[in-house]
């Protein structure tokens, strides 16, 4: 009640009673005025001349409390000419609440929904992962039979190997001599040549076979080809350059055979690919101690192997190798490196004249 009467605007009511009370007496007194002057407006009667001054008096008292009031109140404007305009605003506000109550109630099923989904979801990622972890150990467990497979066959091929090499008396492609022939020699000289090479391939195919043959190693017949013989005679008397004649193994050989070896001539140009002295392959090392000299040594070796072989040299066929390097030779090489504690240049220098035949012989010389 207090709040009422402190919030009531009791100036606006006094001056709007003062005022209305002002223009009623002010309209009843003219209206009394041209009443008893008995003046007429609009031809009317004075009687009903008196009632339209008062009405237009009461009218005139009312379109001022409603000027007033428009003037100092916003809700009394509001009222009287936006009226209509709040009530359809309310009827959108309600349209956009109950809109906005469908919407909600939607989203909240699409949302249990998704929650639904959700832990469906979930579930099948759990059930996804428990199979990944099968699969995992399953795949563990192959990969374990695998590996235990492949050294098992790893160890077949190599019995099988083992096996084979002990049945072969001599494989195929082996290199069992060579010889040069200078241009310019006689028949006689080159026939005479090639029986210094028949009897050096005797001695390698006995060497080779008799820790396997278990006959007389003297009854082993060793056959050349006499057409192909004959053939090459007649090329190493024509020709006018140096000629190397190869002699190899036919086949494979195996033990308990009635063992009848047939050799196979090869020959080519000779050509002197490295000079005495002159350094067939150098590379640097660092030396450090990431590798032993002894894996250094092998390293620079088969550098200087691909190397020869890109120069021309022949390789033995069943081997791939150019050459040989004393084990005497190759440790004391050994021994000189790990002295070494620096960055080191390893050269290979030909200890003579080397054709295309080979072999290569080197003299193993380091440069800190």
């Amino acid at each position: 009640m207090r709040a009422f009467l402190s919030g009531t605007n009791w100036l606006l009511i006094l001056s709007l009673i003062l005022g209305s009370a002002a223009l009623s007496v002010l309209g009843d007194s003219i209206g009394s005025k041209y009443g008893k002057k008995r003046i007429s407006l609009f031809g009317l009667r004075p009687k009903h001349t008196s009632k339209l001054i008062t009405a237009m008096t009461g009218a005139l008292i009312a379109l001022g409390i409603l000027t007033v009031m428009s003037t100092i109140s916003q809700d009394v404007r509001t009222a009287l000419f936006g009226m209509k305009m709040l009530r359809q605003q309310m009827y959108d506000l309600q349209f956009q609440l109950n809109r906005s109550e469908e919407d909600t109630s939607q989203m909240r099923v699409s949302l249990a929904e998704a929650s639904a989904s959700l832990d469906l979801t979930s579930f099948e990622l759990n059930s996804m992962r428990n199979e990944q972890i099968l699969l995992e150990q399953e795949k563990h467990e192959l990969e374990a039979s695998l590996r235990i497979m492949r050294d098992e066959s790893e160890q077949l091929k190599h019995d099988l190997k083992a096996l084979r090499s002990e049945a072969i008396a001599l494989s195929a492609n082996v290199l069992l001599g060579q010889k040069a022939f200078e241009p310019g020699l006689t028949r006689e000289e080159i026939t005479q040549g090639l029986n210094t090479l028949k009897q050096q391939v005797r001695l390698n195919v006995l060497a080779k076979i008799s820790d396997q043959a278990f006959t007389r190693l003297r009854d082993i017949p060793i056959e050349f080809d006499s057409e192909i013989e004959a053939k090459l005679i007649d090329e190493l008397v024509s020709s006018d350059e140096r000629q190397y004649v190869r002699a190899l193994s036919g086949e494979n050989y195996t033990v308990g055979e009635n063992l009848r070896i047939m050799i196979r001539l090869q020959n080519g140009p000779s050509i002197l690919t490295y000079h005495n002295g002159e350094a067939v392959y150098r590379k640097f090392f660092m030396n450090d101690d990431d590798r032993t000299s002894e894996e250094i040594l092998h390293v620079f070796l088969r550098d200087l192997r691909n190397k020869a072989i890109n120069d021309g040299i022949l390789p033995d066929p069943a081997t791939n190798n150019i050459g040989t390097l004393d084990g005497e030779a190759f440790f004391n090489a050994v021994e000189e490196l790990g002295r070494i504690n620096a960055p080191v240049i390893i050269n290979a220098i030909a200890s003579g004249d080397i054709y295309t035949e080979g072999p290569v012989v080197i003299d193993i010389i380091f440069e800190e």
